[in-house]
């Protein structure tokens, strides 16, 4: 977990494994009343075998919440997500389909 600012407001940073998912999860959420939350959803290639393994980013699911998030603030939380290198593209075999 980290804690970024922007101003006076702060804004929770979380990135873990969900076992119910079989994803790995980003996670920005405002710690205010008026703060906003957006999840990453990246699915696992092989849930039952071996270390996360991340589906093609066509495959990937944003969630997001009701309220504001600052631009800088967001822009960081992408450039987090880009880094880490969780984010593959498809061969160029694979369909691009959704589901």
């Amino acid at each position: 977990m980290e804690i970024w600012s922007h101003g006076a407001e702060l804004y929770e940073v979380n990135s873990y494994y969900s076992l119910p998912d079989d994803a790995w999860q980003y996670e920005l959420t405002g710690m205010s009343e008026a703060g906003g939350h957006v999840a990453v959803v990246i699915p696992d290639a092989t849930p039952d075998d071996g270390p996360f393994t991340p589906q093609p980013a066509h495959r990937v699911l944003v969630q997001i919440g009701d309220r504001q998030i600052p631009w800088p603030i967001f822009r960081r939380f992408i450039d987090l997500i880009e880094s880490s290198g969780d984010l593959v593209e498809a061969d160029k075999d694979e369909p691009h389909t959704s589901g």
